[in-house]
């Protein structure tokens, strides 16, 4: 399976997304966080990356760019494809990344931890297997700072700190 990754116009986000997965061959989404919002006390969902489409596909490259070309005016909104050296799919390790994070409906859920010795103990979520990875914690609005860099900047993460159980 191959990732590819579109820039879009916020305002046209949804209907490029509706079009894209009317085709048979792509699985398109918006990856989310979420993350705690203190003015209303509880949990939201947000673009983890805003104005960028995650596809998932069987598609090669040549395929996709193909594919991208034949739909016109389909693609109203459209602004690039992102490429790395004229190969827009992510590397094995970009994608074995995205898959440990996100859930099946590419959410980034909350993790729940607790401290020991200043450092997130990971009890719950997908922070499990990116303890190690953390490199900063906001306890007051609940996020994680991972060394792990897309798009040259860091992820950040959803993070509950609880006291110790």
């Amino acid at each position: 399976m191959n990732w590819y990754i579109l820039f879009a116009l916020s305002a046209k986000l949804q209907k490029l997304l509706k079009i894209l997965n009317n085709k048979k061959e792509l699985y398109a989404f918006i990856p989310l966080i979420e993350y705690y919002r203190r003015d209303i006390k509880g949990y939201a969902l947000k673009p983890l990356f805003p104005s960028y489409i995650f596809i998932k596909t069987k598609l090669n490259q040549t395929q996709f760019d193909i594919l991208l070309a034949s739909m016109k005016e389909d693609k109203d909104g459209l602004i690039k494809q992102l490429k790395y050296k004229d190969v827009a799919a992510l590397s094995q390790e970009e994608i074995n990344m995205f898959e440990g994070l996100l859930d099946s409906f590419g959410v980034l859920k909350m993790s729940q931890a607790y401290l020991i010795h200043h450092k997130a103990k990971i009890i719950e979520g997908p922070l499990q297997d990116f303890e190690n990875e953390i490199i900063k914690i906001d306890k007051h609005n609940q996020l994680a700072y991972l060394n792990l860099k897309f798009m040259d900047r860091h992820i950040q993460a959803g993070l509950n700190i609880t006291s110790k159980i």
